[in-house]
């Protein structure tokens, strides 16, 4: 039995990047681009790659001149899509998509390190087995070309310009320390960044083939390319021609977002921007304007904007054309009903039903509505500090494709708690009709 043919699925913006003279928008779990004429705002076409398997919809973007590149977590192919679709895809060889430039798209390979600790100072360093070659370059047109690297490539970064790689080679020395297991002599390696071009075509890359830069400390990564630190920290940026533009929360706690353009080197903002009410998660730019997604604050709507700002205006403009699109005939296949299917909804009930999660809660039902596998369980209940309201949180127990997700059963209940005994609910203004959805 397959899911039933009356749902609609709507586009949920997740990434926007500028390709082949094109916005494109991403959704956040489908394989899916939705391409604007950046200039009006108007819909160009709908790309897809549905062939591209994906367990797990975090996805790693790159895209230069008229391409996209486009890696999934836990797999081990590169998509290359054009506004034609995928126009070839690659074998990663164990590599992860790092960014693109006009050679194509380059992933890396990190060698993992660990303290090389020896009894005596003279002792040489330990080999450091390496699966493959740290590098590899996906041509444009197709096919690979791994690269190798002097040294031991332990780090990269990027920026516009050029892939950065943390490199450790000769001379070394040992420095005794005690550690945690015994005392012994600290292998310490010399340790700089190479700095290659994007535009870079070879298959080796020698110490003294690129510039270089001495490197001190613990080997990191710059906060552009840390994307768990930007998220975190709301330090952003983009590039357009000859614009740079950052962006991030005035508060620690929330506050306004705040945008700021430069031209060249200036530290001196043409342009400064404030949005109140919303934060972002996305940017890009092209020309003079910058296009970022956003949502509210307050966490009243989960539903993301597009707004487009420019330098030549302190005003931004909300783009409606991706609004309620329906996306529906470009999604991935939804796998069969499992045969268990109702068999799994009786379980889930009667381990969450009735359940006192906190002191705080009460009155704990536990209900599936709809059909499968959109349908989703219900679990409602009353809260000492809400009173004459109906708190509901509702839960999918299949993703998008049909697939069952982890048990709710064993997680569901800890959230549960912490929720209630920290009130991290919606505000009670957000309830409908005695009903407040969280």
């Amino acid at each position: 039995m397959s899911a039933p043919s009356s749902e609609r699925r709507l586009l949920r913006p997740r990434y926007i990047r500028f390709a082949a003279a094109r916005l494109w928008v991403i959704d956040e779990t489908q394989p899916v681009a939705v391409l604007l004429e950046p200039t009006s705002g108007q819909i160009d076409r709908i790309v897809s790659w549905p062939e591209i398997s994906s367990p797990s919809p975090a996805l790693t973007i790159a895209s230069y001149g008229n391409r996209v590149w486009l890696h999934y977590r836990g797999t081990d192919a590169l998509a290359c899509v054009t506004v034609d679709g995928v126009n070839h895809a690659e074998y990663l060889e164990g590599t992860h998509l790092l960014t693109a430039g006009s050679s194509g798209a380059w992933c890396f390979r990190p060698t993992r390190t660990r303290d090389d600790v020896a009894r005596t100072a003279d002792e040489p360093p330990l080999l450091r087995p390496q699966t493959g070659p740290p590098l590899l370059l996906a041509h444009p047109g197709g096919g690979t070309t791994p690269i190798d690297v002097d040294g031991v490539v332990v780090a990269a970064d990027f920026d516009e310009r050029s892939v950065r790689l943390g490199v450790e080679q000769a001379p070394w020395s040992r420095i005794y320390r005690e550690t945690p297991t015994s005392a012994g002599y600290v292998l310490q390696q010399s340790k700089s960044w190479i700095h290659v071009p994007l535009d870079t075509e070879r298959t080796h890359i020698g110490l003294d083939d690129h510039p270089r830069s001495h490197a001190d400390g613990a080997w990191h990564t710059s906060e552009y390319a840390d994307t768990t630190y930007n998220e975190l920290h709301r330090r952003k940026r983009a590039i357009g021609d000859g614009v740079r533009w950052h962006w991030g929360m005035t508060g620690r706690h929330g506050g306004v977002l705040l945008v700021k353009a430069f031209r060249g080197g200036s530290s001196t903002p043409v342009r400064e921007i404030e949005l109140p009410g919303v934060q972002a998660s996305e940017g890009t730019a092209h020309g003079d304007q910058l296009w970022l997604l956003v949502r509210s604050v307050d966490g009243s709507s989960s539903t993301r904007h597009f707004v487009r700002l420019s330098t030549d205006t302190a005003k931004s403009e909300v783009e409606t054309a991706i609004d309620d699109l329906d996306i529906t005939g470009y999604c991935r296949a939804v796998a069969p009903e499992p045969a268990d299917h109702a068999s799994y909804v009786r379980y889930c009930v009667r381990r969450l039903d009735g359940w006192q999660f906190s002191p705080l809660m009460h009155d704990v039902r536990a209900e599936f509505i709809g059909d499968w596998p959109h349908g989703r369980l219900h679990i409602s209940f009353t809260h000492d500090d809400y009173e004459g309201l109906t708190l509901v949180t509702r839960l999918n127990l299949y993703d998008e494709q049909g697939q069952r997700l982890d048990d709710v059963t064993r997680y569901v209940p800890t959230e549960l708690m912490e929720q209630a005994d920290t009130r991290a609910y919606p505000d009670r203004s957000h309830a409908v009709g005695g009903v407040l959805y969280l």
